[in-house]
């Protein structure tokens, strides 16, 4: 067998016979991706706009997204909590023009999360 059917073997296991319902779901959301003229040209996009949703995440579902996450100590969570919410904050006061660590509201910023977490 070729190495990328043997990837995607391994990707289908994973995925698809592990998580129908999730797999299912992210088909749905992915039709528009038909269109493509290629698979490859398809996975792309299905990719980019993954990364894009990603990205627009709000702090609420990253912040619940490590609470939920089992498979982690309480510790490792709650560190991972403050540094999700620290670099939310601290992206936002950049996109408002907050000069990067200035003596001002960012370097408060930075100082309140700093012994809370680890980055």
């Amino acid at each position: 067998m070729e190495p990328s059917f043997n990837e995607f073997s391994k990707v289908v296991t994973k995925y698809v016979l592990g998580s129908q319902e999730r797999f299912n779901e992210l088909k749905e959301r992915m039709e528009m991706c038909e269109h493509a003229t290629s698979k490859a040209g398809a996975a792309a996009l299905g990719y980019l706009i993954a990364m894009e949703e990603k990205e627009s995440r709000n702090i609420y579902d990253v912040v619940l997204e490590q609470v939920e996450n089992n498979g982690e100590n309480s510790c490792i969570r709650t560190d991972a909590i403050f540094a999700a919410i620290y670099k939310w904050l601290d992206k936002k006061f950049d996109g408002e023009g907050y000069p990067d660590h200035d003596g001002g509201v960012r370097s408060v910023l930075h100082e309140a999360f700093d012994i809370y977490m680890v980055l």
